[in-house]
């Protein structure tokens, strides 16, 4: 029996023009990611990591061949199926973490809670208990600006973390923060994936151990160099 893969890249590329010229951001992508895998993506800044799961998130369509997310193709999804997939499936941490600027700390996590799930049924409890467990408990009513960079960091991560996701895309996740911080978030992806078999996708200049992931696959240039 074929196995079937989570996520598939085909031949898949992206492409973007500037001043009248057309360049390759990635190209000819081949990939499979397997349900409860944890991978690694590594590779230089600007290699493509950031677009590559940009593309396996659904955030972005390819500009050739496909990309598979549970057999749907993202280049072919309408705007409801996609914004389906991010909402219920995908969790993403952003390199620029993507805070509201107006919102305090702990109405960026609050609105990320979904209704309805068995733990977020006293969502207080759950948002208490993630910003005491990274050290943010004092921070609840400060405004993004007012945060270190490690600190907004840190808000990001919970943001997706609190909304238990099948698949988590996490782009440099520990790269603003310090040893410990780094080491601490590390340890809840491991809690997170025994306990639910997420589906984990880092990408990283080279701070998070190989040993972390079950594969780790390089990015160079655009493309996949192993």
């Amino acid at each position: 029996m074929m196995e079937r893969y989570l996520i598939e890249c085909i031949s898949a590329g992206k492409y973007y023009s500037r001043n009248g010229h057309s360049f390759a951001a990635l190209s000819d992508i081949n990939l499979t990611i397997s349900e409860n895998e944890t991978l690694l993506l590594k590779g230089r800044s600007g290699a493509g990591k950031s677009t590559l799961i940009h593309l396996m998130s659904g955030l972005i369509k390819p500009s050739s061949g496909k990309v598979l997310f549970n057999g749907i193709s993202l280049g072919d999804a309408n705007n409801k199926t996609l914004s389906s997939l991010l909402r219920n499936e995908t969790g993403i941490i952003f390199q620029n973490f993507n805070l509201l600027p107006t919102y305090t700390v702990y109405e960026n996590i609050e609105i990320a809670v979904i209704p309805g799930k068995k733990d977020h049924l006293n969502p207080k409890n759950v948002i208490r208990e993630y910003l005491e467990r990274f050290d943010l408990a004092d921070k609840t009513d400060l405004l993004p600006s007012e945060l270190s960079i490690g600190q907004q960091q840190k808000v990001a991560i919970i943001r997706t973390l609190i909304r238990e996701p099948s698949v988590i895309f996490a782009d440099e996740p520990t790269g603003s923060v310090d040893d410990q911080s780094a080491s601490e978030i590390l340890s809840l992806f491991e809690k997170m994936r025994n306990k639910s078999n997420v589906t984990l996708i880092m990408a990283t200049h080279g701070n998070i151990p190989e040993s972390f992931a079950d594969r780790v696959v390089e990015i160079e240039n655009g493309k996949i160099k192993n």
